[in-house]
């Protein structure tokens, strides 16, 4: 809530736009360029991403990002 309040209602809504259809497809292929032909991902898996419900399995994997970043910095001396 804090952050919220912080960082994103203070926001000044002159410099957002209401995206179409057309424009959130054209914001994720911009995407393109970076995942598949830079980073080797394979063009299956970019377009996954479209789906709310990868984002959703992203979730799961938090606890498991915690833990190895709580691991590195005590390898560290980080934490």
């Amino acid at each position: 809530a804090e952050v919220t309040g912080r960082y994103l209602q203070a926001v000044d809504r002159e410099n957002m736009i209401q995206l179409t259809e057309m424009d959130r497809e054209r914001i994720f292929n911009l995407g393109y360029y970076t995942w598949v032909e830079q980073q080797g991902t394979s063009f299956e898996d970019f377009t996954a991403r479209k789906e709310q419900s990868w984002w959703r399995a992203l979730r799961d994997l938090v606890p498991v990002w915690d833990e190895r970043i709580a691991d590195f910095n005590a390898r560290t001396g980080m934490a």
